[in-house]
């Protein structure tokens, strides 16, 4: 039996009222969006639509290539008609700034028409007319799965697929410690129910292209670990020309971060096509909480998962110091340029 507290189901049972009694829906996933943001939209999109109802992908950037494969995800648009619509559904946006439509269309705020939340980031604060919640959860496609089975509402290989995806990544695999035994119930169900894991496992983890591997190549390159014990690295603008790619190819490469001995966390900064800065954030620590480190910088997210982002550009700075004859270093004067 799948575990559901009892405030998710009054907002589950919110949800399935306002998917009942209405047509038309616009769902819409966070900026650079992830294997999750893609694959909860997918997945619930196609189950509206197998209910009869009229369903919109959007996001302000294009799905990701390591998820671009999933059914629909090609039809995702970057702009929609508030008054097309009669109610607007957001899916895996831990802030509202990551949800940005808001910006051109304050309308979505008002309370006209339902607003619905589906989200698992404790930095959350519910900003819908109903919010599915739980920070608790993995992902938003376990969310998400969780409501179908709630509805009773069957789930084809298609949605299967699109919410194994989102799972899959962002457990890293089934790997981080967010992957319970819960999750690996619901994993072997949408496997029986036809879930093509071969085909997520390939494009999310086994599929590098070369000019990825380069920018890879680049941040491990430039990599240290401070004397917080923090392990950090960098890359811009400069990096992504050089190397024929994006800054959606950074992507993964954070897990190799990650995985520095002795380190209590780690950083990667990276500039994006539109001036700002991202910070993404992870540790394999249970005494660390990233969403509080993130916060300090208008972000958040998860205890070990988090990030934030600041409008600029980076400027990498180099620090000398300089020791006594003896090499004495509490003698040494820093000298930066």
């Amino acid at each position: 039996m799948l575990l559901i507290t009892e405030k998710l189901k009054i907002e589950f049972q919110k949800a399935k009222r306002i998917f009942l009694e209405n047509q038309k829906f616009c769902i819409i996933s966070h900026r650079s969006p992830d294997g999750d943001a893609v694959g909860s939209n997918l997945g619930l999109r196609l189950a509206l639509e197998s209910l009869g109802k009229e369903v919109v992908s959007a996001c302000v950037d294009p799905a990701p290539e390591n998820s671009s494969w999933l059914k629909k995800a090609d039809t995702f648009v970057t702009d929609f008609n508030y008054e097309d619509f009669d109610a607007i559904v957001s899916v895996d946006c831990g802030a509202l700034k990551l949800f940005v439509f808001h910006e051109a269309k304050p309308e979505i705020l008002s309370g006209q028409k339902p607003f619905i939340n589906f989200d698992h980031h404790i930095s959350n604060n519910g900003f819908g007319t109903v919010n599915p919640v739980a920070p608790e959860e993995c992902s938003t496609s376990i969310i998400i799965y969780k409501f179908l089975q709630f509805c009773e509402w069957p789930v084809t290989i298609d949605i299967a697929t699109c919410l194994m995806h989102g799972i899959y990544f962002d457990t890293g695999g089934l790997m981080h410690s967010n992957t319970s035994g819960e999750v690996f119930k619901v994993v072997s169900d949408l496997l029986s129910k036809g879930a093509n894991l071969r085909k997520i496992v390939k494009e999310l983890f086994h599929t590098t292209p070369i000019n990825k591997l380069r920018l890879w190549g680049r941040i491990m390159e430039r990599t240290y670990v401070n004397e917080d014990s923090v392990t950090i690295s960098a890359v811009g603008k400069s990096d992504y020309d050089a190397c024929n790619s994006t800054s959606h190819d950074t992507g993964g490469v954070i897990d190799y971060l990650n995985a520095v001995p002795n380190s209590k966390y780690c950083l990667l900064l990276s500039e994006d096509e539109k001036g700002l800065v991202k910070g993404s954030l992870r540790t394999q620590r249970d005494d660390i909480n990233l969403s509080d480190v993130a916060s300090q910088w208008g972000g958040g997210g998860h205890p070990k998962a988090s990030g934030f982002g600041v409008q600029g550009k980076l400027m990498p700075v180099m620090s000398w110091k300089i020791l006594s004859e003896g090499g004495n270093e509490a003698h040494g004067t820093e000298i930066k340029f």
